[in-house]
């Protein structure tokens, strides 16, 4: 097995086996298609819609010169990682990748990504190319300090440009303020380094972050089976005051079979517009989400991947199935890409979202249909895609983690 936690590998055997903000006008502050663009604000979400967008260092739509229009099947036009579209061997390199986990885009055009099992986690400018080298390298050594990883997974930006790292086997997440460099340090940490458990202050191998509307922070808990969230101020040490997937902070049982409430390995979290919150559950091959207000507990009310919430469509490979699903990304008409990782491909549904329904577009295969059986590395194929991004300008990104790459679409 390569460099890694047992959680990661718990995660991947799943698969195998199965009017707040005003609408001003800025110059320079969101850049994403290669030059500085005025945000001209579309409104017509309302403004939850627009702090979402903000939040998530990501412009209005308007604000870019075009956007793509991706199509069933669509190659990639960026390789990172790899020289090629048909290699995927690992490497320790600046420019190689080793099992890459997490992605997030930033507001240049940039992005972030979690090369897990080179405990690293790399951001490469706006302007790379195929086969291109990181400008910042944090980590890179496995180790307990606040400038080192022990497998990194999820990670996400907040509203100040500051970066957070789910460090698996460390069992703490790491925050790196706005400006950071190579070689630098962690300035928060979540979780106690080197102990799991399971309290309202520690964690058990957590694979994903995110940032809501208020600068709270939503933390997965991968092994225990549970979503936490933090309110800000987010302080060193501090305790979780929500919990989904558990009915409260001492459980951590596995959600199997599957419910409304439970969940059976959950990998990535993303806020909406709403303020309600996305989870894929990996173990139980379906996508969750919860709406506003949030108790301990609770259930979802929206299940995707699955026709209810007490049952899984693996490999059952259809338009309306996931199966071992891991990452999720939402753009900025509030459509939801998911990473779907024992299928290996991504796909995507439109708003409004029901029960089972069936996804409108994919990548990494020509159809909702086909399966590609023999692992072949291309520009249009994915052989296990574990995190997703949309970029400022509606682009993807996406890591592909059996491969050892990151492509980009179109």
């Amino acid at each position: 097995m390569k460099n890694g936690s047992f959680g990661r590998y718990l995660l991947l055997q799943f698969r195998q086996v199965l009017a707040v903000v005003l609408p001003v006008v800025f110059t320079s502050l969101f850049y994403g298609c290669n030059k500085a663009l005025p945000l001209s604000i579309d409104m017509s979400h309302g403004a939850g819609f627009l702090l979402s967008l903000i939040l998530e260092n990501r412009p209005a739509a308007s604000s870019c010169a075009t956007q793509p229009v991706l199509t069933l099947g669509e190659s990639a036009t960026i390789v990172l990682g790899q020289s090629d579209y048909v290699s995927s061997s690992f490497g320790s390199a600046s420019n190689r990748l080793n099992s890459p986990q997490g992605i997030a885009a930033d507001s240049n055009g940039g992005i972030w990504v979690a090369d897990g099992s080179n405990n690293r986690v790399l951001h490469f400018p706006s302007t790379i190319a195929s086969g291109g080298n990181p400008d910042i390298i944090l980590g890179g050594v496995s180790g307990t300090a606040l400038n080192q990883f022990k497998v990194p997974g999820g990670i996400a930006l907040d509203s100040s440009g500051g970066l957070w790292v789910a460090d698996g086997t460390n069992h703490r997440v790491l925050h790196f303020p706005n400006g950071i460099t190579t070689g630098g340090s962690a300035n928060i940490v979540i979780g106690t380094t080197g102990v799991n458990g399971t309290t309202n202050a520690l964690l058990n191998n957590p694979s994903g972050v995110t940032v809501d509307a208020s600068g709270g922070l939503w933390v997965v808990d991968y092994a225990n089976f549970r979503v936490l969230h933090f309110s800000a101020p987010l302080t060193s040490g501090m305790s979780a005051d929500r919990v989904l997937g558990q009915p409260n902070f001492t459980t951590g049982a596995a959600g199997s079979p599957p419910t409304a409430s439970n969940l059976g390995g959950p990998a990535s979290v993303k806020v909406d517009s709403s303020g309600g919150v996305w989870v894929s559950d990996t173990g139980n091959s379906r996508v969750l989400h919860y709406s506003t207000p949030f108790t301990n507990g609770m259930n979802a009310n929206i299940v995707v991947g699955s026709t209810n919430f007490t049952s899984t469509l693996n490999g059952i490979n259809t338009g309306n199935a996931l199966w071992a699903p891991s990452g999720v990304s939402l753009d900025s008409k509030g459509g939801m890409w998911v990473t779907d990782g024992q299928f290996r491909r991504v796909t995507h549904y439109s708003p409004p979202f029901s029960n089972g329904m069936n996804a409108d577009n994919v990548l990494g295969e020509p159809d909702y249909v086909s399966f590609n059986p023999n692992l072949t590395a291309s520009a249009s194929t994915t052989v296990n895609p574990f995190d997703v991004t949309v970029a400022p300008c509606g682009q993807l990104w996406v890591t592909d983690y059996s491969l050892n790459r990151v492509l980009f679409y179109p």
